[in-house]
């Protein structure tokens, strides 16, 4: 391997700036209950919880949760995307509203289904989450892009003058 060759080989590992982000994050993390993955995502802020049993009727042995949580601030742009994604429909065991009134999401699920509402959430916020990812570097992309046809115009400037 000659100089020529290495050094060009370094030259293209520096000019691609963008290979920062473009690895992909980790997924989360099983063993989470729905508040834990909720709180360990940094998309949301955890507002309230409540959990309800039903003590009239003690043989149906069910609690009902309650989460309710905000995008955070530097993921207000996201909230279209996030909206979508919980309109599109969800599983019969949770439920995920967007309370408009009081600009808030809420998450509502029985105890026993925490395993169908774990994997519904890492399913969002996955989705979101790469979504995020992609834009990132289509943004890079984009301005090194527009860096080089600066450059290529400015070396047809000199070249031409």
């Amino acid at each position: 391997m000659n100089s020529h060759s290495l050094s060009s080989q370094i030259a293209a590992k520096d000019s691609f700036s963008f290979q920062k982000i473009t690895k992909k994050e980790g997924a989360f993390i099983k063993g989470l209950n729905p508040l834990e993955i909720i709180k360990s995502c940094e998309m949301v802020n955890v507002l309230e919880t409540a959990s309800f049993d039903f003590p009239n009727f003690p043989e149906a042995k069910k609690s009902f949760q309650v989460i309710y949580f905000e995008l955070s601030e530097e993921f207000q742009a996201i909230k279209g995307l996030f909206n979508g994604l919980i309109s599109f429909g969800h599983k019969s065991t949770v439920i995920l509203d967007f309370e408009k009134e009081l600009s808030r999401y809420s998450l509502k699920f029985y105890l026993s289904d925490e395993e169908v509402v774990n994997n519904y959430l890492n399913k969002i916020f996955s989705f979101v989450s790469d979504e995020i990812r992609f834009k990132r570097i289509l943004k890079k992309s984009i301005e090194n892009q527009k860096a080089f046809a600066k450059e290529e115009q400015l070396l047809r400037m000199e070249l031409f003058s």
